[in-house]
């Protein structure tokens, strides 16, 4: 970095705009580039990041900070009441595409995990998953190879985040992914923060197919930051879409 870079962070507030920058778009920033970016020493890193952290715009984690938690998106336990109906029926619609001796992967949301709750017994299955509410219901399963993946746990979405959850889901190989979804458009699949966006991001990449699962109120909400477009989706399971929609194909459920 030339010494002009250096000298425009020797100021705190120029330091901490330009990692909010770097969060909001990247989604996560590690503590180590920041040392090297901007100059500094890791304790004045440590220093900016609590700060940030203290003032609710950014979420500290191990070696780094990811972006805060959407304050619009309402927490795991009311979310889970709401549609519960159309989420069980859509469900049991979703659990007919499992394959008996593959590896599935449940994303994290309260749809995701009535799946958990219906995957099918004795069918030699292997699940990955980083909803912690998913693996409480399949811990007692013995006829299930459960796979949990940590990382910082998120207490609004009741899953696991972070570097360590990216790095483990890249080893990995699934034939078949559930993907949960903040909101849903014409266009594609939408997150509420940039690392949940990340998270749902790696989980297709390791997939051979992506199956969405979201009730009809998902296209009556906003998201800002789109996840992916409709052709990484194989089909959507759903209980309704908008007038015209056309973006993949769609199993609807009653």
């Amino acid at each position: 970095m030339s010494s002009e870079g250096t000298l425009r962070y020797t100021s705190a507030p120029h330091r901490r705009e330009a990692i909010l920058r770097r969060v909001e778009l990247d989604g996560y920033v590690a503590a180590a580039d920041l040392v090297t970016d901007l100059g500094v020493s890791a304790n004045t890193v440590r220093r900016d990041l609590q700060k940030l952290a203290e003032d609710g715009l950014i979420r500290a984690v191990r070696g780094g900070a990811t972006a805060a938690a959407d304050a619009s998106a309402p927490p795991f336990a009311d979310r889970s009441v709401q549609a519960a109906d159309a989420k069980r029926g859509i469900a049991a619609a979703a659990v007919r595409h499992v394959e008996p001796g593959t590896t599935v992967a449940l994303d994290s949301g309260t749809t995701t995990l009535e799946i958990a709750k219906l995957l099918p017994a004795d069918a030699g299955l292997t699940v990955i998953t980083h909803s912690l509410p998913a693996i409480a219901v399949l811990a007692p399963r013995p006829d299930i190879t459960l796979i949990g993946i940590g990382g910082q746990y998120g207490r609004d979405t009741r899953s696991f985040g972070g570097p360590e959850t990216l790095a483990a889901l890249e080893q990995l190989s699934v034939r078949t992914l559930f993907l949960a979804a903040t909101a849903l458009d014409g266009s594609g699949v939408y997150g509420a923060t940039p690392y949940e966006a990340e998270t749902k991001r790696r989980l297709i990449s390791v997939s051979r197919r992506t199956i969405v699962v979201g009730d009809a109120r998902k296209f009556a909400l906003s998201a800002p930051i789109r996840v992916c477009g409709w052709g990484a989706v194989e089909r959507l399971v759903t209980d309704g879409v908008p007038a015209g929609f056309t973006g993949v194909r769609v199993e609807l459920v009653s």
